[in-house]
């Protein structure tokens, strides 16, 4: 501790030679002194810290020989009228009361040293469980590391997959997953200083463009639900007039039987019953073909037409959808006004991949790589993220 002590002091007077501003010159300058000033304080304090514990152990060793030293003269004693015969039952009883009192003192300096000590220690140089979790974090940094880079390309590799094939259900959960997984690991290393704060910053980012584009495709089903319900409607109304067209003569005559005063009860009952014949054949025209529009089943995109959206098979087949409904039924306003929007939300459910996509592509491409230690990395975007290193909880 003395040792330790020593050392402190002298990085101390360094780091105050350079508060002072000896040798030291630039535009960094004043920062620097700035900084080698507040460090200069804490490692003092840092030292008088080692020095007060050192101070009370010391006095602390010389007692404790005192007290060996009793006890050591007590057994001497016993021994030595134990070899001669001449101890007795109260004699040994005397010893022992003796090397009782000897214990009990030792103990009572023993207590009063360590509470002295404790009462050293307690000052703004704090060793708080956020102290033993950083060391247990850089005892096993290398490990975290190389499990967070290995985690992030497997979801890298994910997602590149499904740009040409739509991977199952589990397999898109679990890039989720290991997204998260990402950030919890950069999230501990950045705390310790570990890692770069920069690297957190794009985990969040990822996740949030996950989020926009899961709203952008929630939205795009909603547009897709409008349109078809606008399109059953607009099936039902195009073929019920179709079929009215078709009988209008039929309902013509049979509407001219029934207004003809000559016509006798039967006759306009027979022009009745025609006449509503046609009107549920116009009907059930319609009903048909808006259950025809609602059995429909969502075209299937192309290869190409998924890919331009990340790989995302569900929005490429709601977008073609809806532009299908569109193109079916253009005299129809209701369906045209449903399908607003069908483009924006795609749109930005595109620009978030391509983003995220760009993004994660100059991290894997620029940084470096625990899995891949061989890979060239770029410099300057190493020193960088290299910035926004910082790490919780330090009082330094």
């Amino acid at each position: 501790m003395r040792q330790v002590a020593a050392l402190l002091r002298a990085e101390a007077a360094d780091l105050r030679a350079i508060a002072e501003g000896r040798g030291v010159q630039g535009r960094y300058a004043d920062a620097l002194r700035d900084g080698a000033r507040e460090l200069d304080v804490r490692l003092r304090e840092t030292a008088e810290r080692y020095e007060r514990v050192q101070g009370g152990l010391t006095h602390w060793a010389g007692e404790l020989d005192g007290f060996q030293a009793e006890a050591g003269r007590i057994l001497h004693a016993a021994r030595a009228e134990e070899a001669g015969n001449a101890g007795d039952v109260d004699s040994l009883a005397a010893h022992r009361r003796a090397l009782a009192r000897v214990t009990a003192q030792r103990d009572a300096r023993a207590a009063h040293f360590a509470d002295r000590i404790r009462d050293q220690i307690d000052d703004e140089i704090k060793d708080s469980w956020w102290d033993r979790c950083k060391d247990a974090i850089d005892e096993y940094q290398s490990v975290i590391s190389f499990v967070v880079d290995v985690m992030g390309w497997v979801a890298t590799g994910i997602a590149i997959a499904a740009i040409t094939m739509t991977p199952a259900g589990w397999v898109a959960g679990l890039a989720v997953w290991l997204t998260f997984g990402v950030l919890a690991g950069h999230l501990l290393l950045a705390s310790s200083a570990d890692g770069s704060w920069a690297d957190v910053a794009m985990d969040l980012f990822g996740l949030l463009t996950m989020k926009v584009g899961t709203v952008a495709l929630t939205n795009l089903r909603g547009v897709r639900d409008a349109t078809k319900l606008a399109a059953e409607l607009a099936a039902e109304e195009r073929a019920a007039e179709t079929s009215a067209r078709e009988t209008r003569s039929l309902r013509d005559r049979t509407s001219a039987v029934v207004n003809r005063r000559a016509s006798t009860r039967a006759e306009r009952g027979r022009a009745r019953h025609l006449r509503n014949i046609a009107r549920a054949a116009s009907v059930r025209a319609g009903h048909a073909a808006s259950a025809a529009e609602a059995a429909v089943p969502l075209p299937e995109a192309s290869r190409w037409e998924a890919a331009v959206v990340g790989g995302d098979r569900e929005t490429a087949n709601l977008h073609k959808d809806v532009q299908r409904l569109r193109a079916a039924y253009p005299e129809s306003p209701e369906v045209q006004r449903a399908s607003l929007g069908a483009e924006g939300h795609k749109g930005v459910f595109q620009g978030t991949w391509i983003v995220a996509t760009a993004v994660d592509g100059v991290d894997k491409g620029a940084g470096t790589s625990d899995l891949f230690p061989w890979k060239t990395s770029y410099g300057p975007y190493g020193h960088f993220k290299n910035r926004y290193v910082r790490e919780v909880g330090s009082r330094w």
